[in-house]
């Protein structure tokens, strides 16, 4: 368990945009994460925003081919990865694919690397220069965010993939802060000092509308790991210890804690929890009913629906 307060994710922001600058990464250049769901990716995204560079990410249960349809269709010039991630109590080495993700990427100019603690990558015969995490985000740089037009690029998302190659969607600086405050703020009612979570990763525009409880005041819990592990009710706990305000999860999630006679409400602390939040496909009358009886009756339960081409959901 980790613990960041706004003060140290605006130095950590600062320092990294400072070697992005060092490194010759502008405005309009692509800087993209292969990274598990931690508070590294968070820091990655707004130094790459503060600089007027554009963002992409996803996760590293993507194998090297998958990562490259999208990733590498950006010809960055900054890659920010970790060298492994855990899940389920296992740990995932991906030395071998970060090696394989570079050589894939001419253009890079830097690659910044959070250790987990395992291998390490080799660096020979590959384009750029590499830094330590710890070493990228020394510093102490002011943020002096570059300022840019509205509809200047942000972040580029990628659809599924699976009628088709993924495709791109860029969406601009002044349209989706807008419309995220608006979500955050009005449909799912965050607000200064609420905790904010919901079960997502890198690749999935979820991910990027959890970042954006930012924006209004929100504290921001990242989870790298299983949803139902060591326990199904695992989320939950999360939710409970963290006095999580709004929880986000999935349909599968809500169906296998019914089959395992989960009470979240007899379970765990859930006083914090205003509203449970549910996506990535359609909820069952049924799940929404087991909600509605077994999270708590201060809880609203909410079947949300959007997507990757607007990054939001109503």
């Amino acid at each position: 368990r980790r613990e960041i307060g706004c003060a140290e994710l605006e130095r950590r922001t600062a320092a990294l945009a400072a070697t992005l600058r060092a490194h010759g990464v502008g405005e309009g250049d692509r800087v993209v994460g292969y990274l598990p769901n931690i508070p590294e990716a968070i820091v990655a995204l707004l130094a790459t925003a503060s600089i007027g560079a554009v963002w992409a990410g996803c996760g590293q249960d993507y194998a090297v081919p998958a990562a490259i349809d999208r990733l590498g269709r950006l010809e960055p010039r900054a890659l920010v990865t970790a060298t492994g991630y855990r899940y389920a109590g296992r740990r995932h080495d991906r030395a071998d694919e970060v090696n394989r993700l570079r050589a894939a990427m001419p253009g890079l100019a830097l690659t910044v690397v959070v250790s987990d603690g395992g291998t390490s990558f080799d660096t020979d015969g590959q384009t750029g220069a590499v830094l330590d995490w710890q070493d990228a985000v020394s510093g102490d740089a002011d943020l002096e965010p570059l300022p840019v037009p509205f509809d200047h690029p942000l972040w580029v998302v990628f659809s599924s993939g699976t009628t088709g190659p993924p495709k791109g969607l860029v969406h601009g600086h002044g349209g989706v802060l807008l419309e995220h405050l608006k979500a955050l703020s009005l449909h799912l009612d965050l607000r200064p000092g609420d905790r904010f979570l919901w079960y997502t990763s890198p690749s999935w525009m979820m991910w990027n509308f959890l970042l954006s409880g930012l924006l209004v005041g929100c504290t921001v819990v990242t989870y790298d790991g299983a949803p139902s592990h060591p326990e199904v009710d695992r989320l939950w706990r999360i939710a409970a210890d963290e006095n999580v305000t709004v929880l986000g999860t999935s349909p599968g999630y809500v169906l296998a804690c019914i089959k395992a006679g989960v009470v979240p409400q007899d379970d765990h602390d859930l006083a914090a929890l205003r509203g449970v939040g549910v996506t990535g496909s359609t909820l069952p009358a049924s799940s929404s009913s087991w909600l509605a009886r077994n999270a708590g009756e201060h809880v609203q339960g909410m079947s949300i629906s959007g997507g990757t081409d607007v990054v939001t959901a109503f």
